[in-house]
């Protein structure tokens, strides 16, 4: 939902509408140099751009849109802020984090904001599952494995560790992740 930018002369019949009615309010409000007036003028201006500025805002919350507050975003998401990257890469990395789970369009996506590429992800071996257990039809608990899962990328040497910290965040805590570097 966007919130459409109103002109400032849009405001002004509403606010004089506030005014009690009668022939002197009437006079003072027709008079456009009368102090009433301008007092209408300079509070139409005001709610304009707080109108302008609550869109800006409201733009703020999504990640395709963010400038002004990608250091919060960041914050919330990180815990650290990534000043030595461009927006877009940023808005990247937070697109990434946010789906969160594994897959190789979000792992291309974060080597390609650190400088490479991700050739593969492999998951060579069947997780373990335990305490899966149920009575009748109905279970009781969802399967909890551990996945060991391998990344085949190329990356330059000056970027992993921002490269592995980035992909260690979209992770899930039962995931245990092998970097394997190469052309």
């Amino acid at each position: 939902m966007v919130i459409k930018n109103p002109d400032a002369a849009e405001y002004i019949e509403p606010l004089k509408k506030l005014f009690p009615q009668g022939e002197y309010w009437d006079k003072l409000l027709s008079d456009e140099a009368s102090d009433i007036s301008l007092v209408c003028k300079a509070r139409a201006e005001s709610l304009a751009a707080f109108k302008a500025r609550m869109n800006q805002l409201q733009l703020e919350s999504f990640i395709d849109f963010v400038d002004e507050t990608i250091d919060d975003w960041e914050r919330i998401y990180f815990g650290y802020k990534n000043d030595g990257l461009e927006l877009e890469q940023r808005r990247n990395l937070l697109r990434s984090q946010k789906f969160g789970g594994i897959n190789i369009a979000i792992l291309n996506t974060i080597a390609e904001t650190y400088g490479g590429s991700v050739y593969k992800w492999d998951i060579p071996y069947t997780p373990a599952a335990f305490g899966h257990a149920r009575f009748g039809l109905t279970y009781m608990s969802s399967i909890a494995g551990m996945w060991v899962v391998f990344v085949y990328c190329s990356v330059p040497e000056t970027n992993r560790d921002g490269f592995e910290t980035a992909v260690r965040r979209v992770m899930l805590a039962n995931q245990t992740i092998f970097f394997v570097y190469g052309d």
